[in-house]
């Protein structure tokens, strides 16, 4: 290849060493005597002053190494690009709606090989009342959300991820901290905080569903727009609130308590959702990935 023999003879030209070029190459001096002796045959003129310590080039040399290091430039800009184009096209753009699923999802493909498979991922936190939206649009690529936001979404088909429950969370004040559980007479007998449904979408009128399905009609006593807000209620009043099981933003030290709920209808599924229509390569290896994986629950 003589991109190769150029690169040979661009260093020769910078170190004045058939050896120095030898060695930046990992190739012996003769390799490199070699090839630019083939250079010169193909060019039909004498490319180097061996007569001279260190070696020159000729004047034929001097037009040749101009014309090869704008060469060897624009075949690394090639490689880059090239590089980058691959890159691109083996990248999934994700959108996520909570930090709990990016922690079920990292669980999920920590043993996979993603490197392995070529596949690079781009995730990026969206509101969950848009996330359907966003993938009917085609601004992701796959989106990881409760299954509960692609109902009656024809175009998008979804791959369970994560099975779990609901819990009831309270402050250290309400008068509930000190039980283990709550029965569904106790939980519906209390004032509720919720997420409004600008903030949690169709997850909302779940929640209202699965309270009927309960035998209850919820007392919404609280709506707020962000979860920041609902916490600091919850731990500042009697509210109860709402959240999945193991939910990362609850701990000890917030003087907070997450109680299983008896018998409830309140339980959830993470899911990965993609169009039904959805022809990226990349994309089918993940999903393939993930389906022989299995579940979680």
């Amino acid at each position: 290849m003589y991109l190769e023999k150029l690169k040979y003879f661009i260093d020769l030209v910078q170190t004045g060493s058939f050896t120095k070029a030898g060695k930046k190459n990992f190739v012996s001096q003769t390799s490199i005597t070699q090839q630019i002796r083939l250079l010169e045959t193909h060019f039909a003129c004498q490319l180097i002053d061996r007569t001279t310590i260190p070696v020159k080039p000729t004047e034929a040399g001097k037009l040749l190494y101009q014309e090869a290091l704008q060469l060897m430039q624009q075949y690394e800009r090639l490689t880059q690009r090239m590089s980058d184009y691959n890159e691109q096209k083996n990248r999934i753009r994700i959108e996520y709606t909570s930090i709990m699923d990016t922690q079920l999802f990292s669980q999920l493909i920590q043993d996979k090989k993603l490197e392995q498979e070529n596949i690079l991922l781009d995730i990026e936190k969206v509101s969950l009342k848009g996330v359907a939206e966003n993938l009917v649009n085609h601004r992701y690529d796959a989106a990881i959300s409760f299954d509960s936001e692609f109902f009656e979404e024809k175009q998008i088909k979804t791959l369970p991820l994560y099975y779990g429950d609901y819990c009831a969370v309270i402050g250290k004040k309400h008068p509930f901290f000190e039980k283990e559980s709550l029965s569904l007479e106790e939980l519906y007998s209390q004032p509720i905080i919720m997420l409004s449904p600008e903030t949690i979408g169709k997850s909302y009128y779940l929640m209202l569903e699965n309270a009927l399905q309960d035998g209850y009609a919820p007392n919404i006593a609280k709506v707020t727009d962000d979860i920041e807000t609902e916490i600091f209620l919850i731990q500042n009043s009697e509210l109860i609130g709402f959240f999945p099981e193991n939910y990362p933003l609850i701990a000890e030290d917030m003087e907070l308590k997450s109680l299983p709920l008896q018998d409830s209808h309140h339980q959830f599924e993470i899911v990965l959702a993609y169009l039904a229509t959805e022809q990226n390569p990349t994309v089918q290896r993940l999903l393939n990935l993930l389906k022989n994986g299995g579940n979680g629950g």
